[in-house]
């Protein structure tokens, strides 16, 4: 028993201590003052400046696919062509109807004009003149029926014909040769893009927020008072055109409480499309420095904003904090840090509130496209 005894004591000895536990590592920024510019974002939808659903104004088979699909057409180009063999024949029908109506009124006309001397002779009796001007008095009436029968009828074979109303890019045919079509079918849509409409709702709240730099000289160039509206495109760049109008609808939309606003983009290059999404970005006011941290730094939980804040002795403390608009992937902080309080922007969520960390200097996000900012975009 002695024996065992040393050896469990010789083997206690031998053991390694344990081990501290290991720290979670953060990344953190300092927050900073910098120059901003104060802006707002809304989702867009890009369309043409005009755009015209092209639909038959009479019913009949397809008889051609008269453009180029995708292409860009003029006003007034045939687009399809529908079977006029029956217009044809539906005007002819109404232009015999029409010279009958005339030749009965040229007859009854000519018998008004022969009984009136034969009146006043007693060689026939009033009541057969005034029979002669009641029919020629019918037989206007019926010209003129024949006559309007007459335009519809040439005015459908007209139709026959579709056009397009306007120059613009033109997209693909909805119907092949040989289908059956009627007024209530889109035959192709015709889009006028050398100017684009970027289409977003604004909530009340923000609109009375920036409702001098909306309202601002609507169809003059941007830049009114500071105000610089830019396209930012889905995969994140700018688009190169400064907007240079902008078309307020006259009322809040009672079912959303959204102001519908249209900001008008040149397009030369034909880069925008419609039906394109993407962010308008509305640029207010100068620059200001202003407290921001990068964007990733904050977390909002019903309604609140708050931060990771690595105090003096490496500990990690959960704030909340009052912030303003976003812009640039950074949140302007309008309370609740000072310049130099360092925030956690990587490894939150390894991190326990109150437990030391171990500290990491990450990086503050890049600019988004510098060479693209209002005061260098294209006009």
């Amino acid at each position: 028993m002695v024996t065992a005894v040393a050896a469990i004591v010789a083997g206690c000895q031998g053991r390694a201590p344990p081990r501290a536990p290991v720290l979670p590592t953060v990344g953190v920024v300092k927050v900073e003052r910098r120059s901003v510019r104060e802006t707002h974002e809304w989702i867009a939808q890009v369309d043409g400046s005009t755009t015209a659903e092209i639909r038959p104004q009479v019913s009949g088979y397809i008889h051609d696919v008269n453009y180029r699909e995708g292409s860009r057409v003029s006003s007034a180009e045939l687009l399809f062509t529908i079977d006029d063999r029956p217009f044809v024949a539906a005007v002819e029908t109404a232009r015999g109807s029409y010279e009958t109506a005339v030749a009965e009124l040229n007859k009854s006309r000519a018998d008004v004009a022969r009984y009136a001397p034969l009146v006043a002779d007693h060689a026939i009796s009033r009541e057969q003149v005034e029979n002669a001007r009641a029919a020629t008095q019918a037989n206007e009436a019926t010209v003129k029926g024949a006559k309007g029968a007459l335009e519809t009828a040439q005015l459908n074979l007209k139709w026959s014909k579709v056009r397009s109303p306007v120059d613009g890019l033109a997209g693909i045919a909805q119907v092949r040769v040989g289908s059956l079509v009627n007024p209530n079918q889109v035959l192709t849509v015709v889009s006028q893009v050398d100017e684009m409409r970027a289409s977003f709702n604004v909530r009340q709240q923000d609109y009375l927020r920036y409702a001098s730099a909306i309202n601002a000289a609507p169809d003059g160039p941007a830049d009114a008072g500071g105000r610089t509206f830019e396209l930012v495109l889905i995969d994140g760049s700018v688009y190169p055109h400064r907007a240079h109008g902008i078309i307020v609808n006259r009322e809040i939309e009672q079912t959303t409480g959204t102001l519908q606003v249209q900001v008008m983009f040149p397009n030369p290059d034909g880069l925008l499309r419609p039906g394109l999404f993407g962010k308008i970005r509305l640029h207010v006011g100068s620059d200001a420095p202003m407290l921001v941290v990068p964007e990733q730094a904050v977390t909002q939980l019903q309604g609140q904003y708050q931060v990771g804040v690595v105090d003096a002795q490496q500990q990690v403390q959960v704030r909340l904090i009052e912030v303003g608009f976003q812009t640039d992937h950074l949140y302007v902080v309008e309370s609740g840090l000072r310049p130099g309080e360092q925030v956690v922007v990587e490894g939150l969520q390894n991190a326990v509130p109150g437990a030391k960390v171990n500290v990491e200097q990450a990086r503050w996000p890049a600019p988004a496209d510098a060479g693209a900012s209002p005061p260098h975009a294209r006009d």
